[in-house]
């Protein structure tokens, strides 16, 4: 019994040590732009999480990510008050990110990031090198919801990065023109079939 009490109490104390405090925190990113945010929002992410287990930290540098990408995880950090968004269910069934997620705020948070591919994507890196699993997921989904029905031919114009506005850019010359060449080289096999089929019908 005594045995029982005491490790317990170990876990305990493990429990307490392995607690954020509760206090405000200061990330930089590497471009120098600053957020204050709550200890508790901050840790939705593993990684600050972790960091803050240093009792002392008030500010964390994030050398790796870049001040728009960390202003737009920090939003969703405040929006979320500490609680992740649960991971999608896969594969995806829909082209709608509400339908996919369940919450229509981090549905119309991720449609809007989107549309600036770069940003969006800079965004993706961010969340996996701050270990926050729900926004990584939700951002995936995004993906899988772009590509979803997506024609191979539009593959490269519906994720190009110089998208920002979220509105396809025309297709690549070299890709019409490749697209153009496989029309006519398919229309010539199908008048070469024909031939042959009228060849044969005169035997």
């Amino acid at each position: 019994a005594r045995a029982y009490i005491r490790d317990t109490m170990a876990t305990g104390l493990d429990e307490l040590e392995n607690e954020v405090p509760d206090k405000q925190i200061t990330l930089v990113s590497g471009d120098g732009k600053e957020f204050k945010i709550k200890s508790m929002d901050a840790s939705i992410s593993g990684m600050i999480k972790s960091a803050m287990l240093d009792k002392e930290m008030t500010t964390l540098e994030l050398k790796d990510i870049k001040g728009h990408s960390l202003a737009k995880i920090v939003e969703y950090m405040k929006k979320r008050e500490g609680n992740d968004l649960e991971e999608l269910k896969w594969p995806i069934k829909s082209k709608s990110m509400k339908e996919n997620c369940g919450d229509e705020w981090c549905a119309a948070f991720i449609d809007e990031v989107a549309k600036h591919r770069k940003n969006f994507y800079d965004l993706l890196l961010a969340t996996v090198r701050l270990d926050i699993k729900g926004l990584q997921s939700l951002g995936v989904g995004k993906i899988a919801c772009l590509l979803k029905y997506c024609d191979a031919n539009d593959l490269d114009r519906v994720l190009d990065p110089a998208i920002t506005d979220g509105n396809l850019l025309p297709m690549r010359p070299e890709i019409l023109k490749a697209k153009q060449e496989e029309e006519e080289e398919s229309k010539k096999r199908q008048a070469e079939r024909k031939k042959a089929r009228e060849a044969n019908k005169k035997k």
